[in-house]
């Protein structure tokens, strides 16, 4: 490897820890899709990290890197305030509107929007963010004058999108658009050999905040948690190092 390889590999490796080949991988798909513009579709168990993924597709485009990454829990925004959320408004559009938003679209213009936990943004607002997708525009509540904006979509969800488009609760089309480039992120289970690799991290990043005296853990304990299953994943394992 030259050395502008290994300066590249170091530079997504930032917060992405690991060595499995499952993880060097990933880190070669993250170095060939940042360069790009296409949408991206992050899927992966809870836990496992797909903003971290998101955050170093952003950080390695040198385009967008130094623009905003601006995320979107799509669960987390009531339903009656998702459109004006994303698209922004115009003051007096509605009730309450007595100033005038852009919006998180355009706020990331530039750069990358994120968002996260898709599958939970409602029907009715999905077609809207297709058109977006498709145009390149958004329309703000209240406004009849399309704003252009450049904008790469990064999208994760930890439910099976085919499944949510086959039971009726996803659009087909927005699926297809979002899903121009797929990543998918390995479970802690996919890659057991990386669970001592996070502990020692951890271990160090939690004697560094908390200004407590160096810890180890012995390899009996050490080898019980990599045999664990963990189901939360990274956050679980975290939460339960922390504790």
């Amino acid at each position: 490897m030259d050395k502008n390889q290994k300066n590249s590999r170091q530079a997504l490796q930032t917060g992405i820890i690991g060595d499995s080949d499952l993880i060097k991988k990933l880190l070669r798909d993250i170095e060939k899709i940042a360069r790009a513009n296409a949408p991206v579709l992050i899927s992966g168990d809870s836990g496992t990290g797909k903003e971290l993924i998101a955050r170093a597709i952003h950080q390695n485009n040198p385009q967008r890197a130094d623009h905003p990454f601006v995320v979107v829990n799509c669960g987390a925004i009531p339903a009656e305030l998702i459109e004006s959320e994303l698209f922004g408004h115009l003051k007096g559009a509605f009730t309450g509107a007595d100033r005038s938003t852009i919006g998180r679209i355009a706020s990331a213009d530039g750069g990358t929007l994120f968002l996260d936990e898709i599958a939970d943004l409602p029907l009715s607002h999905q077609v809207k963010l297709l058109r977006f997708l498709q145009e390149g525009s958004i329309d703000p509540v209240g406004s009849h004058r399309p704003r252009q904006v450049d904008v790469r979509v990064v999208a994760a969800s930890h439910v099976k999108l085919e499944e949510a488009v086959n039971a009726g609760k996803f659009r087909e089309d927005l699926y297809h658009r979002l899903n121009v480039v797929p990543v998918r992120v390995p479970s802690l289970t996919q890659r057991r050999e990386d669970i001592p690799v996070f502990i020692k991290q951890m271990m160090i990043s939690f004697t560094n905040t908390t200004g407590c005296s160096p810890m180890d853990i012995n390899e009996a304990s050490l080898s019980a948690l990599q045999a664990h299953d963990w189901p939360g994943n990274v956050r679980q394992l975290r939460n339960t190092v922390e504790r």
